[in-house]
């Protein structure tokens, strides 16, 4: 907490605006998947509407980590990812068409690649020893401001009986987002922090061993996130048990409460020393609750299922961005940052596509249980890769 009392007074600001970010991205995920098959999608057409967002940010957040350590601003890339993220949601809510759907959930795309920067701004309101105690709370506050999202989207769904208006309401919510973006200020001066690292340094701060394992290892934490609870999740509970819109919102909240109080328990409690133990039993778990999802009997034990899975990646995911970033110098910080996240995005443009395309041949089931073997395997390379201490 002593961290917490040194913190600048534009850090409540900078919290408000990063939960109006992610609402303004996350209102709307509770119908996405249903609404792209309501429009005629299929199940592999609704992976492919999913993995416009994560094949966006696979391309462009490094660069937008590069840049970013460039000019040595994050403020501004933070204001075009709100905007982004409102022009999505509005484009995706008037929407007619599948192939329009996914064009401007690539937009959304392109908004979260802000989140590279967004979580270096973040990052620099504590002291450089406490960086792992400041990105367990900031995963705590993503997950929550995502989770009161989905929650508050299945909800605004079920009242208004149209799939339409939490996408228009997540265009709203960007407004005062934007104008909150606009007042804050960086605590580092304006301009490249120190030295400039030449482009060379900074690529390189992608080659280095541990942002790789790191990486690598998101990469099957994003496939299990994008392939089951911002993915099929919905889908199965709308196919199976009829799911309207209140009851895609519990289902969102049985995830996102485990995996908010996950991560801000992964902050707070992960060490060097501890770092790969908490990676590989978060693994297990969210692998664990996969293989639950299509076995289960009822809505109910779906929304059991889906809180192992919240659970367990709440637990890895601070894990793996401290030991990514955590020893990178400022001036390539942006570059390991958006290395690390462009890697993972692999997961969030796979999770989706080549789940939808395993549900197509396979059915729920296969689709499922590769998600589960899968996030087994990353628990098994986990092992292997990080460091003991």
């Amino acid at each position: 907490m002593a961290a917490a009392r040194r913190a600048p007074a534009g850090l409540p600001l900078c919290i408000v605006v990063i939960c109006l970010y992610w609402l303004s991205l996350y209102l709307y995920v509770p119908v996405l998947s249903p609404r792209a098959d309501r429009l005629g999608a299929g199940t592999a057409g609704v992976g492919l509407v999913l993995a416009a967002y994560g094949l966006v940010q696979l391309l462009l957040r490094l660069p937008t980590g590069l840049w970013s350590d460039r000019v040595g601003r994050r403020q501004p890339f933070f204001v075009a990812a709100i905007l982004a993220c409102g022009v999505g949601a509005l484009g995706m809510g008037l929407a007619r068409t599948p192939a329009a759907l996914g064009a401007f959930r690539g937009v959304s795309g392109l908004g979260a690649c802000g989140w590279v920067a967004i979580t270096l701004l973040f990052a620099d309101h504590f002291p450089r020893g406490r960086v792992g105690w400041a990105l367990g709370l900031l995963s705590f506050i993503a997950t929550a401001s995502q989770l009161g999202g989905t929650f508050l989207g299945g909800l605004l769904a079920q009242a208004t009986g149209g799939d339409a208006w939490p996408f228009l309401a997540a265009a709203a919510v960007a407004v005062p987002g934007l104008a909150g973006a606009l007042l804050l200020r960086e605590t580092a001066p304006p301009g490249p922090r120190g030295r400039v690292a030449t482009l060379r340094e900074r690529l390189a701060a992608g080659r280095e061993p541990r942002v790789v394992a790191a990486s690598a290892l998101a990469v099957g934490m994003q496939y299990v996130h994008f392939a089951t609870v911002y993915g099929f999740v919905p889908l199965l509970a709308t196919l199976r048990f009829q799911a309207g819109g209140a009851a895609l919102g519990v289902l969102s909240l049985s995830a996102g409460v485990p995996s908010a109080l996950a991560s801000l328990a992964g902050g707070r409690l992960g060490t060097a020393a501890n770092r790969r133990t908490i990676a590989i039993a978060g693994f297990c778990i969210a692998a664990a609750g996969t293989a639950l999802l299509p076995l289960a009997p009822t809505l109910a034990g779906l929304n059991v299922a889906a809180g192992l899975v919240g659970l367990g990646l709440g637990l890895t995911a601070p894990t793996l961005m401290a030991a990514a970033v955590e020893r990178s110098p400022d001036a390539s910080r942006g570059a390991a940052m958006g290395f690390y996240q462009a890697t993972y995005a692999i997961g969030m443009f796979a999770g989706p596509a080549v789940g939808g395309a395993i549900g197509r041949q396979f059915g729920m089931l296969g689709l499922f249980e590769t998600t589960a073997l899968l996030g087994a395997s990353a628990a098994a390379a986990a092992w292997r890769l990080l460091p003991r201490r």
